[in-house]
Formats: C-alpha cells, structure tokens, sequence
C-alpha cells in the first residue's frame, strides 16, 4: 500500500503493517471511555480524505461537534460525510414511538391515528444496516467508513445482528476495495461477541490510558494485524498538534 493512503495516520505504525493488509480491509478500536478512542477514528478518517470517499458514522456525539474535532486538529470536516445514526435513529423510530403513546392517552386508537395527517411523520421501520448499506450501495469505488461506536448498535439491536452488521460491511470492503473502522467504548459488552468482531476484523486495536503522576500515559496494543502475529506490537503514543503520533 502506498504511503498516500496511510491507514491511522501514524507513519510510525502504518508503514510496518500497511503490506500485511488486503486491499479491503475491517478494523475494530476498542477504546475504553476516556482513551482516546474518539480522536483516534477521526484521525482514521482524516487520513483517507482526499483520496476516498470518507463516510463517518457518530452515535453518540453530536455532528457539531464531531466537526469542531476535525477543525481543532487542523482537518478539514467537509472532505468526510458525517452521518449522526442517532439522531436518525431518534428521529424515526423514537420520537414516532412518543407520538403514538400520547395518541393512545389522547383516546386515539393505532387505525385512527395512521388515517390523521401528521406533519413529518417517519415510519418505525428504520434499519440502522440498511441505513450504511444503502450509502456504500451508491459507492462503486474504494472507500474509508467509520463507526463511532458500535456501542449504539449494542444498545437497539441483539448480538447476533451486530456480528452482521460487521459482516456486511466487511464484504462491501472486500468487494470493493474498502477500509473500515468500528470502534467501542464500554467494558460491559458481552465478551464472546467483542471476540467475534475481532476474529472477522483483519486489524484488532486496543487503545489504554494508564495514569503516570498528574498525567495519562496512551498506550496502543496491535493486538492482531491480518495473518502477521509478528507485527502485533504495543505502543506509546500521545496527542500533538496534528493528532496521534508516537512518543
């Protein structure tokens, strides 16, 4: 893989395993809450900009926000498509939820209600994999796509159908040329399915924050990079000016 399509934007880190990568490839972050793990995606975006489409769903943070991210770090926001599946998923599925509670305390009944013109009414049935699907279905070049974070997806679907969102996104990858990125924030997710998300990831990443006196010490664990267990490594990086880079 050539040096203009870096994989974390860590020359440091990418030159090493950038060969033992397949053209289209999946990545899982796992990042507890206050590692890092955010700025890490973003940076994983920001360095396929310009040379791929850049897709980035967020489903926790707000779009604002994600773009003053970007801007802080002296990347340019408008080069990435940012999609908040939250908020989406809020929008059609909740708050349409809501209207009909209020609707049944108000004595409508379910018929009554679907026949009453309703001003921007959305339909329940929204599907957060069809929702990725359908935009990597309009892409018919390589691309770089990222989930933040799958935690989201632990919230509103079962397990199994996590796996297969992972799935379908790895094979769009590999169809195509793509590179994918989902990450994870919390520690309570069931085990056996954070390990299957890594047995289908092609590159398993763990970033920890460890307290050293009044500071955090940022560690990133390579933990498996395709079918190169020598290049597995650990670590140390920190936050300067344009991002991650090795300490």
């Amino acid at each position: 893989m050539p040096d203009r399509f870096p994989i974390l934007g860590i020359p440091e880190i990418d030159q090493p395993i950038a060969t033992a990568l397949p053209p289209g490839w999946l990545a899982i972050l796992h990042g507890h809450s206050g590692s890092g793990a955010p700025l890490l995606a973003k940076q994983f975006a920001h360095a396929g900009a310009g040379t791929a489409p850049v897709l980035f769903y967020t489903t926790y943070e707000r779009s604002e926000d994600v773009k003053k991210a970007f801007d802080d770090f002296g990347w340019d926001p408008a080069e990435i498509k940012i999609v908040n599946l939250a908020d989406e998923y809020y929008e059609r599925v909740l708050v349409r939820g809501l209207d009909v509670a209020r609707a049944r305390e108000r004595g409508l009944t379910p018929d009554r209600l679907a026949e009453a013109p309703t001003r921007d009414r959305f339909q329940t049935s929204f599907s957060l994999t069809n929702r990725m699907l359908a935009d990597l279905a309009d892409i018919d070049t390589p691309f770089r796509l990222v989930v933040d974070s799958v935690d989201f997806f632990f919230e509103v679907l079962e397990p199994k159908e996590v796996t297969t969102v992972a799935r379908q996104i790895r094979h769009r990858c590999q169809s195509i040329g793509g590179q994918a990125l989902m990450t994870a924030h919390s520690l309570g997710h069931d085990r056996q399915v954070l390990g299957l998300l890594q047995d289908l990831a092609d590159l398993s990443l763990d970033l920890r924050a460890e307290p050293r006196g009044e500071r955090y010490e940022h560690t990133l664990y390579l933990e498996k990079v395709g079918n190169r267990p020598d290049l597995a490594r650990i670590v140390k990086i920190d936050v300067g000016e344009d991002g991650w880079r090795t300490a």
